[in-house]
């Protein structure tokens, strides 16, 4: 290259806005155009003659820019793209860098190291990151109550959960235990606690709210059986039977309907109740068309035969069927990498180590660490919560005694409970 090439060359070099730095194939810079020494804060003479691995580790935080330009030296082949964090003493720069070699003819003679600071733009993208986050959590949290606020007997249970889980994961950190999470999975864990019911939105709510067998219906029977007092009244006193019918009658239909709203209620139905029930569903009285009816319907029968609880097979599938729900309404959101797993971990909360859990019936191996944890916050959570009007709360030693059982058949993670059970996680909220 001649003087005039040359210095065009250098005016060039000089001119542009991007640092540009020249590298003999031993690591050692050759030379660097102003933007170079400006983006590094250094001088020429600094760094002009100087071995890479030398000039560049005054400062730890430099550690990933200084093996990226190690890479250059040692792994040179084609072209390399990539950034790095830079430290210049004063400040930390978001550099990005692009390398290849110089060659004359097919023989290479150095390395061009291209250099351009995006530390701006850097900021403006983690900016818009941490919003576009900062959106999808408030959006979750609103959602996540507006699932719970639906039911008035549900109101607190995902907001208990979030905090049973923070205050179990706090304990976890503190303990430096094995099972604690990094910042991004306790993210995405919480998360899946405030969207874990979200499926709930397709459960009608007469079922969700479901708080005694009869649910609504216990009007309409109480309606009827006054209307069989009555037709009752009516015949004795038009003479169609005597005083003797009259009273027999009167009697059972009132022991009847006494039975009817005990049984209603009851935490769990006996033989005798069980039988008892059979024996008014095949009772029949006339109604004023001279027609024999039904003293209860073949659905009033169904659920006045709930064993325990308060939902009818049915509806317990129907119930059940809100982990399904959740993971085909969160499938249907495109959550970034950081929340990859949401629609997993929130969905199967309700798989049981056994097998014998819904909706897919997943077994131990299968069932992430979260999903285990999850498990356990939200039964302890039902469990305690005092709001359910279906059952009574219950304490928190019974509580994790029937959790332990649950243990022992082989259904909820051993370790998780126990770690819960040292944290006191429950503190939070009770």
């Amino acid at each position: 290259m001649d003087a005039k090439s040359d210095l065009i060359y250098q005016s060039i070099l000089e001119e542009l806005s991007e640092g540009v730095m020249v590298l003999g194939l031993d690591g050692t810079i050759k030379s660097m155009n102003l933007a170079a020494k400006l983006i590094f804060g250094r001088t020429s003479k600094r760094m002009i003659g100087e071995k890479i691995g030398s000039v560049f580790y005054e400062y730890s935080e430099n550690d990933d820019f200084n093996q990226a330009m190690l890479e250059v030296v040692y792994n040179p082949m084609g072209t390399h793209y990539r950034s790095a964090n830079y430290y210049t003493g004063k400040e930390m720069l978001q550099l990005y860098m692009t390398t290849s070699y110089l060659r004359v003819g097919e023989e290479p003679v150095g390395i061009i190291v291209v250099l351009g600071d995006i530390t701006e733009l850097a900021d403006a993208e983690l900016k818009y990151a941490r919003q576009i986050t900062e959106l999808l959590d408030s959006l979750v949290t609103a959602l996540s109550i507006a699932i719970d606020e639906r039911s008035p007997y549900t109101a607190k249970h995902t907001r208990n959960m979030v905090k049973l889980g923070e205050a179990f994961l706090d304990w976890l950190d503190s303990t430096n235990n094995p099972n604690r999470l990094n910042a991004d999975r306790r993210h995405a864990f919480l998360m899946s606690v405030w969207l874990h019911d979200v499926g709930k939105l397709t459960v009608p709510l007469s079922i969700m709210d479901k708080a005694t067998r009869l649910g609504d219906r216990l009007e309409r029977i109480e309606t009827r059986f006054e209307k069989m007092l009555l037709l009752n009244r009516i015949e004795f006193l038009e003479g169609r039977i005597l005083r003797e019918e009259y009273e027999k009658r009167e009697d059972r239909y009132r022991d009847w309907l006494e039975q009817i709203r005990r049984i209603n209620t009851a935490p769990f139905l006996s033989d005798e109740d069980m039988a008892l029930v059979q024996e008014i569903s095949r009772a029949v009285y006339t109604d004023t068309e001279g027609a024999e009816q039904s003293v209860l319907t073949q659905t009033e029968a169904e659920n006045l035969s709930i064993r325990k609880g308060t939902l009818t097979d049915e509806e317990r599938r129907i119930m059940q069927g809100h982990a399904s729900a959740t993971r085909k309404i969160l499938n249907g959101v495109k959550f970034p990498d950081l929340f990859a797993m949401v629609p997993d971990w929130a969905s199967e909360h309700h798989e049981l180590l056994s097998g014998s859990g819904y909706p897919r019936q997943m077994h131990d191996s299968a069932i992430p660490r979260e999903v285990r944890m999850l498990t356990v916050l939200d039964i302890f959570e039902a469990l305690t919560a005092k709001d359910r009007p279906y059952k009574k709360p219950i304490s928190v030693d019974r509580s994790l005694k029937i959790l332990h059982s649950m243990v022992r058949e082989g259904n909820v993670d051993g370790e998780i409970l126990d770690l819960f059970e040292q944290s006191q996680a429950w503190k939070a909220v009770l």
